[in-house]
């Protein structure tokens, strides 16, 4: 067996140790969840979003480095078409100009040939990449070929993206969005559909004679608003002979302050509608591209020879068009908080690292060689271990959307020496350690900050320190004490933070392990951050929970289940028999009521399994609560156990030797338990006697 730091550890049992980690986060950052041409090609990217169990609180990021992606026959269906149904996704793209995912499709139609389809997705962001579709089938007769097509759901935002094809190019038709910047190019009806959408400086670029940049329908309240939009034409040609739009049904279209670089025809909106005529077109403040006023006094106010619009506003028409007005809902909704840049940082070199001012807006930050995606971090610096002398970096922090901020400085790395050390984190049960560090190794000299971080429900209780050969973290003079440790490097640096509980004895379940479930918090009045949303298929969470004392308990489970039928799960304790319960129906998915059942723990930590059943959708699990019903204390009198060199002080019952991922591999009676023919690593050797009970992480060499 490997060295040991001798620490001894009174009843009640401390956290049992289930996996090693390498990584871990300093702050309440994330890193992006996939890099597309580093983790897997588009395919894997929207696939493995769709099975994260994303969520408001905890959103999946796609990033996708400079490059054209031909996703036709990646993800398209027969035409060419590809189905993104993913919610709270952000897609973000190195750059509008050189990021650009196309499709080619083998038919027209409005509902056939979208290179992205959003069905019914809600909370999407989208910043710094090209949609086109490249089809070239009948685009002499302008047949309809979608760039972007979103269904249903609520709340997107599109920031810095451009849309580029010929008919129909952005196809909407319900829910709130919001554009800032961006461009959208297109021949007839290229901004057609429903929904509010509200266009913050967005360019239009009309590139045939006499299109119509708009067909809106069925607009719930707003409609289409552009507000400091920008009109071009991809030919001077075109330049006076195109509309504003024209009705699909009941269109409701509104342009203020707009920049027209090319302006439409005198008469400014079509007469006859497809369908059903206009219910709002309004102009106001029209500036040319030199910023003089527009000639507004031929522009049309009759449509389809019944409706009498007036289509010239004035300020005080205007002054109800606002964001605000027209995104907020019943939620308030501000999007501009989610489009906000972070700051771009200032690096430096410093010995074999960039290093950079931390800042808590950034999620993460992403670092470019010679312009290229290298990495992103969640601490504020980065290895040049592998990074060739008089290579140029640069980095940009990304947003809480994961969208990327303008540019740092650029930095000509010079020659370096560094020595370099391992770092390892045991992952416990019941909690977590946070690290300043970047990854799994840290540079000699440098200060490693280690945080214990316990969940609800949780308390730290000891560090663990797991020695090698020669100097290790075991070796240095630490104060165990604390839940923060800084060390500065000089060797590698491997250890866990050992939790216990504290003593409210309730339990959150988005604590838990997930298993193709949802950390969710949409449905309010739930306990801790959040609640369990079960998926249909094997669909788990493993609970970790805390008893001071072995016996019976009841478990108090709290859950909402809005649905018109009772749901089950089974419940397992530990790795006992699973048994199954039925959930019955709540008034509504925001109504949260109880369920009690009996169960017995040992003493410490140990957790309770929730799956489904038979495949079928669950409840939602909010939290769990322990109350003793007949329990055996432990004799704090007798002499306490400690484990050092796998021996104690009394008599052991039972010794049991654990994995680190919790199976039991071996049980003994008495003192002592073989190691022999065990593979070399890190395992958990649990000893236990008459009202004792203690556990040690031990190496195999």
């Amino acid at each position: 067996m490997g060295y040991l730091k001798k620490i001894t550890l009174l009843a009640p049992l401390t956290g049992i140790v289930l996996a090693l980690a390498v990584n871990a986060s300093a702050v309440d950052k994330k890193k992006i969840d996939f890099v597309v041409g580093v983790d897997g090609d588009f395919k894997a990217a929207i696939s493995k979003a769709g099975s994260s169990g994303a969520s408001a609180s905890n959103r999946f990021v796609i990033f996708l480095p400079d490059g054209e992606y031909d996703i036709t026959k990646l993800t398209g269906d027969s035409h060419g078409k590809s189905t993104v149904s993913a919610s709270y996704l952000s897609i973000i793209g190195q750059s509008l100009e050189k990021t650009i995912i196309a499709n080619t499709t083998d038919t027209e139609g409005i509902g056939l040939t979208a290179t992205i389809y959003f069905p019914k997705n809600n909370e999407m962001y989208m910043q710094d990449i090209t949609l086109r579709n490249k089809s070239s089938f009948k685009t002499s007769s302008a047949a309809r070929q979608v760039a972007l097509q979103q269904n249903e759901g609520d709340k997107y935002v599109y920031k810095n993206v451009r849309l580029w094809s010929g008919q129909d190019t952005y196809y909407t038709k319900k829910g709130r969005t919001y554009w800032e910047g961006g461009e959208i190019d297109g021949t007839v009806d290229f901004i057609c559909g429903g929904g509010d959408v509200f266009f913050e400086g967005t360019k239009i670029v009309m590139t045939r004679s006499g299109g119509y940049i708009t067909a809106a329908q069925n607009s719930p309240d707003w409609g289409y608003v552009f507000n400091n939009a920008i009109i071009e034409v991809s030919d001077k040609s075109f330049n006076g002979t195109f509309y504003l739009g024209r009705s699909w049904n009941n269109a409701k279209t509104v342009f203020l302050n707009t920049k027209m670089v090319a302006q439409p025809a005198p008469e400014g909106w079509f007469q006859k509608s497809i369908n059903t005529p206009p219910v709002v077109f309004g102009e106001y403040n029209s500036k040319d591209g030199n910023g003089n006023p527009v000639n507004t006094s031929q522009r049309r106010t009759s449509f389809d020879n019944s409706t009498t619009l007036k289509t010239v506003w004035d300020a005080n028409d205007a002054a109800k068009y606002t964001l605000a007005n027209v995104l907020k809902g019943s939620d308030n909704w501000d999007p501009t908080k989610l489009t906000a840049q972070v700051n771009a940082p200032k690096i430096a070199q410093e010995g074999a690292e960039i290093t950079w001012n931390n800042d808590d807006n950034a999620r993460c930050w992403v670092i470019f060689v010679d312009g290229k995606y290298k990495a992103n971090v969640t601490t504020p610096s980065f290895s040049l271990e592998g990074i060739a002398t008089g290579s140029k970096i640069t980095v940009r922090a990304a947003n809480s959307m994961g969208g990327l901020g303008n540019s740092s400085n650029e930095v000509t790395t010079l020659e370096a020496n560094a020595t370099y050390y391992n770092v390892m984190i045991i992952k416990t049960i019941g909690g977590k350690v946070v690290t300043n560090l970047a990854g799994d190794k840290v540079m000699e000299g440098k200060k490693a900050i280690f945080t214990a971080v316990p969940n609800s429900g949780w308390k730290f209780d000891s560090w663990i320190f797991v020695g090698k050969s020669g100097k290790s973290t075991a070796d240095l003079d630490l104060d165990e004490s604390k839940d923060t440790l800084e060390i500065t490097a000089e060797c590698d640096i491997e250890l866990g933070a050992s939790f216990i509980g504290d003593g409210t004895n309730k339990f959150q379940a988005e604590d838990g392990i997930i298993e193709n479930a949802i950390n969710e918090s949409t449905n309010a009045g739930f306990a801790g951050t959040g609640y369990i949303n079960f998926g249909t298929g094997t669909s788990t969470v493993k609970v970790p929970v805390y008893a001071d004392a072995a016996g019976e308990y009841k478990l108090t489970m709290t859950y909402a289940n809005g649905s018109n039928a009772v749901r089950s799960l089974s419940v397992k304790v530990g790795s006992g028999e699973a048994q199954e319960l039925e959930f019955a129906t709540t008034a509504n998915w925001t109504t949260y009521e109880t369920k009690d059942i009996p169960v017995t723990l040992p003493l410490g930590a140990s957790t309770i399994t929730f799956a489904t059943v038979g495949g079928n959708d669950g409840p939602n699990l909010d939290q769990l609560e322990l109350t003793a019903v007949k329990v055996t204390l432990p004799d704090t009198s007798k002499t306490s156990i400690e484990i050092a060199g796998v021996s104690m002080n009394t008599t052991a019952t039972r010794v049991r030797l654990f994995s680190m991922t919790g199976k039991l591999l071996r049980e003994s009676s008495g003192n002592a338990v073989s190691t022999a023919g065990l593979p070399r690593g890190v395992y958990i050797l649990q000893m236990t006697a008459p009202g004792h009970s203690a556990q040690k992480t031990i190496r195999v060499k």
